[in-house]
């Protein structure tokens, strides 16, 4: 088992850098252990934005987990680091968990932009909108609610509507 996680960190460490070099890299990392000295500073303002009203607060709360466990995976091994350097199965666990984290919080961040092209009424011409991911939530619940508040005081089936 020790040749094909070698194999794999090995390979990826030789991509890695022909990769970045070659394309620029628009995506923002939100996790990132290059800054081990400030890392303890960034998973905390993590966990601070999982809260209502921060940058990822659309986070389940399995993802929070998620990203709660992967974070302390990644403190653990920098503990154990400790002025040493990490064995490949290590490099590779932070690799992994890292990875893991920038997923789920990517997915859920509140500023990123959603476009999509759709017709308006009436028209066959398709017109580019774009809108965060928190206001496309935000009016999602919005109609939700509305829906729910409007169903709840509809006239029933044997009920006369006023003015008609």
């Amino acid at each position: 088992m020790k040749l094909p996680r070698t194999l794999l960190l090995l390979s990826l460490s030789l991509l890695l850098p022909s990769l970045a070099a070659g394309a620029k890299d628009n995506s923002e990392r939100f996790v990132d252990v290059e800054k081990q000295q400030k890392f303890d500073d960034q998973a905390a303002a993590i966990r601070q934005q999982m809260k209502p009203g921060g940058r990822f607060e659309f986070t389940t709360p399995e993802e929070r987990r998620q990203v709660d466990e992967q974070l302390a995976t990644i403190t653990a091994l920098l503990q154990k680091r400790s002025g040493s350097s990490l064995d490949d199965d290590d490099q590779l666990d932070i690799y992994a968990a890292q990875e893991t984290a920038n997923a789920i919080l990517t997915q859920r961040d509140g500023r990123r932009l959603i476009c999509e092209f759709s017709a308006p009424t009436g028209s066959n011409r398709k017109v580019k909108q774009c809108v965060t991911y928190a206001d496309r939530v935000k009016a999602h619940k919005e109609s939700r609610n509305y829906l729910r508040e409007t169903m709840g005081k509809s006239p029933s089936a044997g009920e006369k509507i006023d003015g008609l």
